[in-house]
């Protein structure tokens, strides 16, 4: 009996593991900004509205964005739209606070995976920030060991 309930213990405790493990690689638990220090590159954009062309430029270029290790966010004002599932209500506030805090002409946000701030652009040129993103040498590393 004593063996059934340990046995049962230590898989229940593997259980809950395995299932916060696969939370965090799906983007749950997220709920800061500095959670993506070192793991991605961050991309937010505040757009006019939902039909500024932003959110599909990005989607397009789906295969170079995730090579490179990047998520992104887009502020319609009206909504936060993202390549990432499950965006929490607390890194909602935080990226629209910080889109808040530039001048208008400062839309386009590049972090980068050491947390700095990379760039700030007044409209969203990818192919832009993916040469500014390549000329990085952590980036260089990357594709060295590619």
């Amino acid at each position: 009996m004593s063996f059934n309930l340990a046995f049962t213990k230590k898989r229940t405790i593997l259980t809950l593991m395995l299932l916060l493990i696969t939370l965090n690689t799906q983007g749950a638990g997220m709920n800061s900004l500095s959670d993506y220090q070192w793991k991605n590159r961050l991309i937010l954009v505040q757009a006019a509205d939902k039909n500024g062309g932003e959110i599909d430029t990005l989607r397009s270029a789906r295969a170079a964005v995730d090579d490179r290790d990047i998520v992104w966010f887009v502020n319609t004002g009206a909504d936060l739209v993202s390549n990432q599932d499950g965006v929490s209500s607390s890194l909602e506030s935080e990226i629209k606070a910080l889109l808040d805090q530039f001048r208008s002409d400062e839309r386009v946000l590049l972090i980068g995976k050491d947390g700095g701030m990379k760039s700030r652009e007044p409209s969203l040129d990818l192919d832009a920030i993916f040469r500014r993103i390549d000329r990085m040498p952590m980036r260089m590393r990357e594709m060295r060991s590619d």
